[in-house]
């Protein structure tokens, strides 16, 4: 038997085709998701040392393994940006205006998941010649 991968949807239709065990399944998936995550690290902006050490890997289950900030709560602001503004808030019993400006994007996860996405595919394939004996 033979596979051949041209890309994840390659990946995913000869996955399907092919009797894994879902120990099996989960094995490649978590292989690709610490190649992911590793990337994303590197990709990550230099700051307290909080982002980058709460970029995670869940392990697979279900079919399905996450790469994830974890605890880092700003991620979503870095990744994406922010606008300017303000509101009115409650601080110590007294309504108080709030701003805070703008911030440009910086899509670290983007770049490091289009990064390390052949190499987490070929680390799938790897894991699961590696089970099938190919």
């Amino acid at each position: 038997m033979r596979i051949e991968m041209q890309g994840m949807e390659a990946l995913m239709q000869n996955i399907l085709n092919l009797p894994l065990e879902e120990a099996e399944e989960n094995k490649a998936l978590n292989a690709a998701a610490k190649i992911v995550k590793e990337e994303v690290i590197k990709e990550a902006p230099e700051d307290d040392g909080t982002l980058k050490k709460n970029i995670k890997a869940k392990r697979a289950k279900d079919g399905e393994a996450k790469v994830h900030t974890g605890a880092a709560y700003h991620s979503h602001i870095i990744e994406g940006g922010r606008s300017a503004g303000s509101k009115y808030a409650l601080k110590n019993g007294k309504r108080q205006l709030v701003t805070w400006g703008a911030m440009a994007p910086n899509p670290f996860f983007t770049r490091g998941f289009e990064k390390s996405k052949s190499n987490a595919v070929n680390a799938m394939a790897e894991e699961i010649k590696k089970a099938k004996k190919l």
